[in-house]
């Protein structure tokens, strides 16, 4: 903020706290403080248009320098581009085996991917070929340990039915015996 710009709110405060006559539209104000602030801003101003000048005057130094160096910028960039033409059919020729380059190692990563993609299928072909072979062997297996447990189960509830029916003859047997002998006795 400048130094009028300080002082021109120091007059809109002296205004601001004017005070009001009775029965009319006007206000009193410190004529003084007002006659001061005045004299402040006449002896600033030169002051701030010198400022004003000197920014002026640097902003168009600025550019003359700009304008300068741009006209270097745009020579060199001038020269450059003659070089560049001079260097075209260099490139062109470089751009040419670029793209012949470029096409032989697309073509050679076509068959690359094409060779790891059979490969691919055949090791999946191969090892769903195993597993359907596991898959098979273990349900054979599987079948044959079922049949041998059924057997076992077979075989051991068929001695253990024997050993009941001998068991419960036996006991008859001696049943029999004891009432025999009961029927005796009486």
């Amino acid at each position: 903020m400048t130094n009028t710009d300080i002082l021109l709110e120091d007059l809109e405060d002296v205004l601001d706290d004017a005070t009001s006559i009775p029965l009319s539209k006007k206000c009193a104000v410190d004529v003084e403080k007002i006659k001061t602030i005045i004299e402040d801003i006449r002896l600033n101003t030169p002051q701030e248009t010198k400022q004003a000048k000197a920014i002026v005057d640097s902003r168009n130094t600025i550019i003359e320098d700009a304008k300068k160096e741009a006209a270097d910028i745009i020579a060199q960039a001038q020269a450059e581009a003659r070089d560049l033409v001079a260097r075209d059919e260099i490139t062109k020729a470089a751009q040419a085996e670029a793209a012949d380059i470029l096409a032989k190692a697309n073509e050679q990563g076509k068959q690359f991917v094409q060779d790891s993609q059979d490969q691919a299928s055949e090791i999946l072909n191969n090892a769903t070929t195993q597993a359907n072979e596991m898959v098979t062997s273990a349900q054979n297996k599987s079948r044959e340990m079922l049949t041998a447990v059924n057997n076992y189960a077979d075989d051991t509830l068929l001695s253990i039915d024997d050993a009941l029916y001998k068991a419960l003859t036996d006991v008859r047997r001696i049943r029999d015996g004891i009432s025999n002998v009961q029927r005796k006795g009486q």
